[in-house]
């Protein structure tokens, strides 16, 4: 505890003190602030709001807590992410417009736009009609025994068929095996892309409860330790007496 006292002619001050608060005349006043042993990392929030400014933003509890280094790293990882995240889903996207444009220039597809599992057929066959043979083929062992000709229903594999077949609107024809290599390539391109941006979207979750635990971590590491003063004015023979006492619990 550091403290002074000084004696100080201070009738001025005095005379503006009210006459009922003869005798001694005090006044206390007291503080306490929480910080780390360093100025530079101190801390003022709890661990559960540390952890909620982490889970808001990866980084921004560290940064609460004046821990500016981690937060900087948990901020650059959370831009990185969401910088990828942007990256990849604008490949997926011009990716997919691409092999898009490629069943039709020279798969003869009608338009862009089908179902993933239209273009996914485009992908497995040359033409729409050994798609069709195969889903005939597909349905007898599906739905029947093929060794047993009795069990066999027409009406249940029409049905199937109809409900599988590709519409005259849809067919399809490969110009080259070359064409359709390329068109499988920029297809797989855009799943990777695609998939990509959902890791990154893991990644992120995955930065926020990081940062969180961290940042609770750190936060529930701080003893908080105690500054106050204590400052009194006394009457003395000479005029007031000034006392003033700095404390701090360790």
């Amino acid at each position: 505890m550091v403290q002074t006292s000084s004696g100080v002619d201070s009738r001025p001050l005095l005379d503006a003190i009210p006459p009922a608060a003869a005798g001694v005349y005090a006044h206390n006043a007291e503080f306490a602030t929480a910080f780390d042993e360093s100025t530079e990392q101190s801390a003022s929030i709890s661990p559960t709001k540390a952890a909620l400014y982490s889970l808001l933003l990866p980084g921004l509890g560290d940064y609460k807590l004046n821990n500016k280094g981690r937060a900087t790293a948990f901020f650059a990882a959370e831009g990185l992410i969401w910088v990828s995240y942007g990256v990849f889903q604008v490949q997926g996207h011009q990716r997919e417009d691409d092999y898009q444009e490629l069943a039709v220039q020279f798969a003869g597809v009608s338009r862009t736009g089908h179902s993933d599992d239209f273009y996914a057929r485009v992908r497995e066959f040359d033409n729409s009609d050994q798609y069709e043979a195969d889903v005939k083929n597909t349905g007898r062992e599906d739905l029947f025994n093929p060794n047993d000709l009795e069990s066999i229903n027409p009406d249940a594999l029409e049905a199937y068929f109809v409900e599988n077949r590709v519409s005259d609107f849809e067919a399809w024809k490969w110009q080259s095996l070359e064409k359709r290599v390329q068109y499988s390539e920029t297809r797989s391109a855009s799943k990777t892309s695609y998939r990509r941006a959902d890791y990154m979207l893991a990644a992120a979750v995955a930065n926020r409860l990081v940062s969180a635990v961290v940042a609770y971590t750190a936060a529930h590491n701080v003893e908080p330790q105690k500054v106050g003063y204590h400052l009194d004015f006394s009457p003395a023979a000479r005029g007031v007496d000034v006392s003033f006492a700095l404390t701090r619990n360790f």
